[in-house]
């Protein structure tokens, strides 16, 4: 079952997005506080993120969370997979293909873009299944410094 995110799922939410961002399918961690912030955003409604739980057999299984934007090359509303994370044990259900149909079954969705890291040849190997084609472009960002 893939479902919107409750505020009941705030601590395994946390902690399944800690296992992820400790895990080979990211190039470094970030501050816990992100993840407090990621889901105060999605339970307030922000327009920018949703995050879905996966659940199988009553138990949660995993989770995803997405950032909604508009971009012209796309020819209109994107989503940014920002992460896509399935627990070890429930791996190997098609949890992760089960979520990226759920997204491709919305007709207003022109584009899905989504980043792996050079290792991560299951996740590579799952997209490319799935219709994905690597993108030339070479990423660079700009994070604002943080203030104490």
């Amino acid at each position: 079952m893939i479902r919107k995110i409750c505020y009941s799922d705030r601590d395994e939410y946390i902690k399944m997005a800690e296992d992820f961002y400790a895990s080979s399918a990211v190039s470094h961690p970030i501050p816990k506080n992100n993840f407090e912030n990621a889901f105060n955003a999605a339970i307030s409604g922000d327009p920018c993120i949703k995050i879905y739980i996966f659940e199988k057999n009553g138990e949660t299984a995993g989770y995803a969370a997405l950032a909604l934007t508009y971009t012209t090359e796309g020819g209109g509303k994107t989503v940014w997979l920002d992460e896509l994370y399935v627990r070890e044990d429930f791996r190997g259900n098609g949890l992760g293909k089960d979520f990226i149909e759920f997204l491709k079954s919305d007709n207003t969705i022109k584009r899905i873009r989504l980043e792996i890291t050079p290792e991560n040849d299951r996740a590579k190997k799952l997209y490319s299944a799935l219709g994905f084609y690597a993108c030339d472009y070479k990423q660079m960002i700009f994070d604002r410094p943080i203030r104490s």
